[in-house]
């Protein structure tokens, strides 16, 4: 039912644009690391199942977003994970793909969090733990699609690295967006990911697409500091 009815949704759009492919195959990857990493973490099979729900729906409103505002850019459109949750709840399309309707506020709490700085505070457990679960998923993947895959939009380039951006990274603290003043920056942002990881679990996977996307960057001189750092923080907490 799940995927049938996620294939019917996006052939509303053209798969022949790359982007479109792009996300469509995100998604599907996603869900495929969110069930490989549920069971390895010894989920229930139930919970295995809400994983690989959140896992294909949770870029769901990325495909309307390159519609509507010809971007992927949430700065210069909308924040696609509030969109996601819009576009599957506000207009009900959620049913199309599960009828687990006592799911529905989990499920639409790991998606709209699944892209934020900050998981919104709840006292719901279960929810944190799927939502800090589906923005690990997403992280590895994004990794593996800018570096394994070598899906750049820009090798690196002679900016200097700021220096706000690189005390962050010497203090293993995530980079904000809007400390990123430079293509190297906006870089380096994603080699920090290393540290907004939860499950220990995923840094074997996380630190071997790293490596690729260290190499795809052709300025290895520029972020050698930061790739060091983050290895030696990964090494010390990997499984």
């Amino acid at each position: 039912m799940l995927e049938v009815a996620f294939d019917k949704y996006v052939s509303n759009y053209d798969l022949s644009n790359e982007l479109i492919k792009l996300k469509y195959d995100h998604s599907y990857r996603v869900m495929e690391l969110s069930i490989k990493y549920a069971k390895e973490l010894g989920f229930s099979e139930s919970d295995i199942e809400l994983c690989k729900i959140i896992g294909l729906l949770h870029d769901f409103g990325r495909f309307e977003q390159l519609k509507v505002y010809n971007t992927f850019d949430d700065d210069k459109s909308i924040d696609h994970a509030d969109y996601s949750v819009e576009q599957l709840f506000d207009k009900n399309l959620i049913v199309n793909f599960t009828d687990r309707v006592e799911d529905y506020e989990l499920i639409k709490f790991a998606i709209q969090n699944h892209n934020k700085f900050d998981i919104e505070y709840t006292k719901d457990e279960r929810k944190i733990k799927f939502a800090r679960f589906i923005k690990d998923m997403d992280k590895l993947d994004i990794v593996y699609l800018l570096g394994y895959l070598g899906q750049l939009d820009s090798k690196a380039t002679n900016d200097e690295i700021t220096l706000e951006v690189l005390e962050d990274v010497r203090k293993h603290n995530l980079v904000k967006h809007t400390d990123v003043k430079n293509n190297n920056d906006d870089k380096v942002l994603v080699f920090c990911y290393a540290f907004d990881i939860y499950n220990p679990i995923c840094y074997k996977e996380l630190k071997n697409n790293l490596y690729y996307y260290y190499k795809q960057l052709d300025g290895e001189k520029i972020f050698k500091e930061v790739f060091d750092i983050i290895n030696k923080y990964i090494d010390e907490r990997m499984c």
